[in-house]
């Protein structure tokens, strides 16, 4: 009997302490970590391996066997380093060394399969710590039987990570960056393709002695499935797809003009499931169409604080509002916040929507630990993977010239709701962003020519709110896979499997079974995101709390207590993509910790979310998602008082409402507030 895997959607206990540290990994589109940890890790009866050939008579001796990193080694890992030629064209050349851990069934006997997952990115390293305790986590209830292998792809990780330090910290320029990056790897600069990684990961397949595995791909991980697929099909025993890339998303801007696209959906969705947002805005796609047309009249500029208190300069036109609308931030905390951004702008109130603007990571930052994401890999990868709409062999002014050209082709609607301009900026055209790599000798491509796509069994997943890899894309890739079952899952986003527990098991149960049961589970949303319906800039502005048996205070001082517990979440929002310590949208501060358990607590300082009514005190948010807050409240806009909140926040299930008591203006509060 295989033991239910165990949903919660704070970070497991083991990683409880790290969280908000972990905040600080800067990504880009098309990498995307869990923003919670959906599984709680069980590994029962594992212990810590010696560095010895798991399987000695079938491994092969070009196995370099390597004392594992610390946390690895904690969990059981055995790992080890396969060196293979950088270019297999010259095997007698260079080689580079492939980074793996193996993670051991714990029945008796031979293994059934070694499960491969990889997320792609691309950049992403394998054995991040969060991302293998991840797939420990979704795959636990499978290995008893079914060994668990991470391989970190050639250019990533602990696999030669490229390093190219003015790319990686953002010190110089992007096209300067970029172009010093491909300098600097030489002819390698081709060698980091897709293909070379499929045959690097059969290589570890072969040297290991395994005949199958378990193949699964989330995002970017989609390429290396698809390469991995059309050249070693014969050694898959299954596959499963979460929100994946493929061939379709290879092809000039159709991937951009897809995530371009699905913003509205996102947008519209995470408002009508929101009693919070869907009141106040009855036509969200109108809305949104509103607010990008405002912003490309006229860009707003200002100062803003980000996530983590930091105060930035902010410009926002239409290609950064694209951005930020294709790259959800926490728990769609940016996509639920944009049409009450938007109302607010159109009052004019540009605080709300700056806020979001600061707290998009730009193209040019600092992304920290090559080991554990790697910019120039990013672009190594992507880059010559992708047909580019130029020839690599023309200049960099001949290249502008194509790119241009293949640009006024585009129908005008191309990225509707947004303009084609802002489609092809700098911010969101992976055309535009590949302009100064070189690409010296042809790459081993994702598929080869005329491939074939195995008929083993596949199961396909992503969520209707995913704006990373939308669905419109997924279902192109399902298709390519004869064996294969196309499964959408409402209101997830990015890789369904961090988003909801019907996934994780969906997922799990099929690389057991190579059935995929019932599936009714995915068609409800688990959670209801809380979108925001308005951000008013006093408590006049909100809207009241609903009286409860025994209440005394008025409209106004119910519109105070909305506000009060509003400006609680919004804290609360503001940890989970931050440090955990920042600033109230109109002032004052907060500070989260966060336990061993996953419990956080949050004690805010005079926060103000409307600017006449201020907020103190402490908001505990637990790892069953329960909800206490004690808060003191001032300002011009209220009497004053002391509320105590009760209830739950992000949790599974419909929304219920905060019960709300305490006092105002020595007047009884007993009043509901939507959980959202």
């Amino acid at each position: 009997m295989k033991k239910t895997i165990v949903l919660t959607s704070l970070i497991i206990a083991s990683l409880a302490l790290t969280v908000f540290a972990q905040a600080q990994t800067v990504v880009p589109p098309r990498v995307r970590f869990p923003q919670h940890q959906p599984h709680r890790l069980s590994r029962q009866g594992l212990t810590p391996r010696a560095q010895s050939p798991p399987l000695s008579t079938m491994v092969s001796s070009d196995v370099i066997w390597v004392q594992c990193p610390a946390e690895a080694q904690a969990l059981g890992a055995t790992c080890g380093k396969l060196p293979v030629p950088i270019d297999r064209q010259r095997p007698e050349r260079e080689k580079i060394e492939i980074y793996f851990e193996l993670y051991l069934h714990t029945n008796p006997g031979p293994a059934e399969s070694a499960i491969l997952p990889n997320t792609g990115g691309p950049g992403v390293a394998t054995t991040w710590s969060l991302l293998r305790a991840t797939f420990l986590a979704l795959f636990a209830s499978n290995l008893d039987v079914h060994d668990l292998l991470l391989i970190d792809d050639r250019g990533r990780g602990l696999s030669g990570a490229i390093d190219c330090s003015e790319l990686q910290h953002g010190t110089a320029p992007f096209n300067d960056a970029e172009a010093d990056c491909a300098t600097q790897l030489v002819d390698a600069d081709s060698r980091y393709g897709t293909g070379d990684v499929a045959m690097d990961t059969d290589a570890v397949r072969a040297a290991l002695g395994y005949d199958k595995v378990d193949y699964w791909g989330a995002s970017y991980g989609g390429e290396d499935v698809t390469a991995y697929a059309t050249r070693f099909g014969q050694h898959l025993r299954s596959i499963v797809l979460d929100a994946p890339e493929g061939t379709p998303a290879l092809h000039a801007f159709l991937l951009d003009g897809n995530e371009a696209r699905s913003t509205a959906r996102a947008v519209r969705l995470d408002c009508a499931g929101s009693p919070t947002c869907s009141p106040d805005h009855p036509d969200p796609d109108g809305d949104f169409a509103r607010l990008i047309q405002t912003i490309r009249n006229e860009p707003v500029r200002g100062r803003a604080h980000d996530a983590s208190g930091n105060l930035v300069p902010v410009a926002l036109d239409e290609a950064a509002l694209l951005y930020l609308a294709i790259n959800e931030t926490g728990n769609f905390v940016n996509t639920g916040e944009l049409l009450a951004a938007g109302d607010s702008l159109s009052h004019g109130d540009s605080a709300p929507l700056l806020r979001l603007g600061a707290e998009a990571s730009p193209l040019v930052t600092d992304y920290g630990d090559p080991t554990i994401y790697s910019q120039g890999d990013y672009f190594a990868t992507l880059c010559v993977d992708t047909h580019e709409p130029w020839d690599w062999s023309a200049s960099i002014p001949g290249r502008k010239m194509q790119l241009a050209d293949a640009i006024s082709e585009l129908p005008s609607d191309h990225f509707v709701p947004f303009s084609n301009a802002a489609g092809t900026s700098l911010e969101v055209s992976f055309e535009k962003q590949c302009l100064w790599w070189q690409k010296p000798t042809p790459s081993s491509p994702v598929t080869p020519e005329s491939p074939i796509y195995p008929n083993v069994p596949t199961l396909v997943l992503d969520g209707d709110m995913d704006t990373i890899v939308p669905m419109e894309e997924v279902r192109q890739v399902a298709a390519l896979f004869p064996g294969s079952t196309f499964v959408p899952v409402a209101e997830a986003g990015h890789v369904a499997a961090y988003w909801t527990q019907c996934s994780a098991n969906l997922e799990s149960q099929f690389l057991e079974t190579l059935q995929l049961g019932d599936t009714s589970c995915t068609k409800t949303p688990e959670t209801v995101w809380p979108a925001v319906g308005r951000f008013p800039l006093i408590a006049a502005d909100a809207r009241p709390a609903d009286p409860s048996g025994g209440n005394q205070v008025g409209v106004a001082e119910r519109k105070v207590v909305t506000v009060a517990v509003a400006t609680a979440t919004d804290a609360l929002k503001r940890a989970m993509i931050g440090t955990g310590n920042g600033v109230g949208l109109r002032g004052g501060t907060f500070q989260s910790t966060v336990d061993a358990n996953g419990n956080q607590t949050t004690a805010l300082t005079n926060c103000a979310l409307a600017k006449d009514v201020t907020v103190s005190g402490s908001v505990f948010w637990g790892a069953d998602k329960s909800f206490i807050a004690d808060l003191t409240v001032s300002g011009t806009g209220t009497k004053g008082g002391s509320l105590h909140v009760e209830g739950t926040w992000e949790a599974s299930g419909p929304v219920d409402n905060f019960k709300v008591s305490g006092t105002l203006g020595g007047d009884t509060v007993t009043v509901l507030v939507p959980e959202a």
